[in-house]
């Protein structure tokens, strides 16, 4: 699991551009940064203008990290909440595509369509049903990638302002309650019922509150909402108005909205929340699995080859460097060790007559050491095989081989002696040991007498005396 993740919310008005970044850990969430740019002057009041001002995104894409979110007001979107029975995520899209295919001026193949569970039970679900023209959500997108930023997630302006009601305590959990949210790029309203939304609808026409006709418009088009609402759950009486708003509100539209509503009506400053674009954040940090998503399936299967195919190139990368880095250092290795031995070598040929003259002069005098040493000559074995020679133990042959071995052969009359000559010569500090010592008798000139023969080892050279 990873330790933290960033989520980037992105909002815009007719007047700004506003983010905010926050990183979510086992902690909690926290917003690490925020800020706003002004749009270019005039931009939505030129001809053809874009629906979002990229040309600001070279200037502040460095601050964006994570998830990047971007949020559509409701005047784009086509919002109805529905009642469906509980199921999986899969059989609740395929009932919202059917609904919205019902509802929608536009085929569901040009729409983009996603949903939100308000509340569940076991058997019953409440959803918000939200569908975008994908030629709008398309071209957002290009707009993005011309300044090479991914947008990950396409989310509802009302549903981030919800999410920031309800986060802040701000939205009722008994009776039914008309939330009115009027900022810049957004004006609508939510009717909740026991806290949980019932109605989600747009406004987008009627910002202009100067004009009388245009509060009317307003009172009759949330009084037209509340009647509607009346036929799907039946009647119920409006607890209280909550108008939210950014902009001086005319008390002359307060006087109508509670005649329309039946219900007292207070003014919040829509200031006093946080920025939206920390709401569309905080939303996609805590995604779950019923969380609208506008981003289309093939965006985000795009971005997934895109990841792959950019972890895949750093390792590429990181291998061959590697690689690179081994046969480098093995390059240098072996030169270092070539270097070396071509000085041994030249060291090697200095001194290679000298010690070869030493090597030889060594020999030399381990040779004159050998032949000058007497105390293994044959004449020495020779005194040492007679003084151990017993009475009537003839020696017949003997050789002497230098500096290794002396045989012997002789006879006796009797076996014994010559058995007591063996012991005699293995006892001798002179011979390393005694063998091949076979003995026979034998009829010499008709008289039998005992033959052997022996072969005495001289003790081998010392190995420091050894050339």
């Amino acid at each position: 699991m990873l330790l933290f993740t960033h989520t980037t919310g992105i909002h815009f008005t007719d007047e700004i551009v506003e983010w905010a970044v926050l990183r979510k850990n086992r902690r909690g969430t926290e917003k690490l940064y925020e800020g706003t740019l002004p749009l270019p002057e005039g931009f939505f009041e030129q001809e053809n203008a874009p629906l979002f001002p990229a040309e600001v995104l070279p200037e502040i894409r460095n601050n964006f990290k994570g998830i990047v979110t971007l949020a559509l007001p409701s005047s784009q979107l086509l919002m109805r909440v529905i009642e469906l029975p509980s199921a999986d995520a899969d059989e609740l899209r395929g009932m919202v595509e059917l609904q919205i295919d019902q509802i929608s001026p536009f085929p569901v193949d040009q729409m983009t369509v996603s949903y939100e569970v308000l509340h569940q039970t076991e058997d019953h679900s409440r959803v918000l049903a939200v569908a975008a023209p994908r030629k709008v959500v398309d071209t957002l997108g290009d707009l993005f990638k011309e300044k090479n930023i991914y947008i990950r997630s396409l989310d509802a302006e009302i549903l981030a302002w919800w999410s920031l009601l309800v986060a802040h305590a701000q939205a009722p959990d008994k009776g039914r309650i008309v939330l009115v949210l009027e900022e810049h790029t957004e004006f609508s309203m939510i009717v909740v019922d026991d806290g949980v939304p019932v109605c989600f609808r747009s406004l987008e026409l009627f910002h202009n509150f100067s004009d009388e006709a245009v509060m009317k418009e307003v009172s009759e088009e949330v009084r037209y909402t509340l009647l509607s609402l009346e036929a799907e759950y039946g009647h119920r009486e409006t607890d209280s108005v909550l108008f939210w708003s950014e902009a001086e509100v005319p008390p002359s539209l307060v006087r109508m909205l509670k005649k329309a509503c039946g219900a007292d009506v207070s003014l919040h400053d829509l200031g006093t929340l946080p920025p939206l674009a920390e709401g569309l954040a905080l939303r996609t940090a805590e995604r779950g699995l019923h969380h609208v998503e506008l981003v289309p399936r093939e965006w985000i299967e795009l971005q997934r080859k895109k990841r792959i195919m950019r972890i895949a190139t750093i390792a590429s990368i990181a291998v061959l460097s590697i690689w690179l880095a081994v046969v480098t250092i093995t390059g240098v290795v072996f030169s270092i060790r070539q270097a070396s031995c071509r000085r041994i070598r030249r060291q090697a040929a200095i001194y290679e007559e000298p010690a070869r003259k030493a090597q030889a002069a060594r020999e030399a005098m381990l040779s004159l050491k050998e032949y000058s040493d007497r105390s293994r000559s044959a004449l020495e074995c020779l005194r040492e095989i007679t003084a151990a020679l017993p009475e009537g133990v003839e020696i017949s042959s003997f050789t002497y081989k230098k500096g290794a071995s002396v045989s012997l052969r002789g006879t006796s009359e009797r076996a014994d002696p010559i058995y007591d000559y063996f012991q005699q010569l293995s006892a001798s500090g002179l011979f390393e040991r005694i063998k091949d010592q076979p003995v026979s008798t034998r009829t010499i000139k008709d008289r039998r007498v005992s033959t052997f023969s022996l072969t005495a080892e001289l003790p081998k050279q010392p190995q420091e005396d050894r050339p």
